[in-house]
């Protein structure tokens, strides 16, 4: 008996010798065992890609400055086929001047007929930091229709890495081979970003499980009438390959107004069926306070 006890003990031990030699094998070629957010992820271990892909297509300083300065609210009333379909809020504030963080708050809420049979209540807030304006972390909280859904994205600019978790499901991790904005925030760089030369303007954003390297086009100039009145505009259109959040296809276009403020005054994005068209409807930031004028002052909650 004491013979098959030591054997069984010398049996365990060397069990646990394998499992710690496991354990130090994959602490030593990966990181870290937990997330910051503490939920346990696989382990990756680290790497650099031999070739960097693009960067990215660095802003303008002077626009940085006033298109990106924060202090914003910027509203939106969405249409569907003419018929209000919904509301989309926009803050950009600036939370730590010295590593030059801002936040981007966005909300976007069905309104109308589509309130009724599909309610849509979705907000999404993203920390980003530094000249480009890179994001560190994306979190969402969606309701839509019965389902509720809570997502979190932690950015790892230096490591190329995408850590992603939705509800209480195991963290995903995505292994990228650059830097990378997500669909918010590159709407927000684009304002600072200058279109003139012949030099391809990229944006790299991350959606769909993928760095994408969205070429952005100037389609043109016009003139739109609106809520800050009168303003020529600059039309611009991202060439994206991917459908993101709200399943876009085609390529949207934006309206920007043509001055250092780069205000986007109009949003059209094609869908599954039809187009989205969201236009300004209430502007506070640093070009001044352009209250509503065409619509209730009091929008549904």
């Amino acid at each position: 008996m004491v013979i098959k006890n030591i054997c069984n003990l010398r049996a365990g031990m060397f069990l646990f010798f394998l499992v710690f030699c496991s354990l130090c094998s994959l602490l030593a070629w990966g990181e870290e065992l937990f997330d910051p957010d503490g939920f346990l992820v696989m382990r990756v271990p680290s790497y650099r890609p031999k070739g960097l892909a693009h960067p990215g297509t660095r802003p303008e300083e002077v626009l940085l400055q006033t298109a990106y300065a924060g202090g914003e609210t910027l509203r939106y009333s969405v249409s569907w086929f003419g018929i209000k379909a919904g509301e989309l809020d926009m803050q950009v504030n600036k939370i730590d001047d010295g590593q030059k963080t801002y936040t981007l708050e966005i909300t976007a809420r069905s309104a109308g007929l589509l309130d009724v049979v599909f309610p849509i209540e979705d907000h999404f807030r993203t920390i980003v930091h530094g000249q480009m304006r890179l994001p560190s972390r994306h979190e969402m909280q969606q309701k839509e229709g019965r389902r509720v859904n809570s997502k979190l994205n932690r950015y790892d600019q230096e490591k190329f890495r995408v850590f992603y978790r939705k509800n209480d499901e195991p963290a995903d991790i995505y292994q990228l081979d650059g830097p990378m904005q997500n669909e918010f925030s590159a709407f927000f760089i684009m304002r600072a970003l200058s279109f003139a030369g012949d030099t391809p303007v990229v944006v790299p954003t991350f959606a769909d499980k993928k760095r994408h390297e969205v070429v952005v086009t100037l389609e043109g100039k016009e003139e739109q009438n609106g809520v800050l009145g009168n303003k020529n505009t600059i039309k611009v259109q991202p060439n994206l390959t991917f459908k993101g959040q709200y399943e876009k296809i085609g390529n949207p276009l934006v309206w920007l107004t043509d001055d250092a403020w780069r205000i986007p005054i109009r949003i059209q994005a094609k869908i599954v069926i039809g187009a989205l068209t969201a236009e300004l409807v209430e502007y506070k930031g640093p070009s001044g306070n352009f209250p509503i004028t065409d619509i209730p002052k009091e929008l549904p909650q």
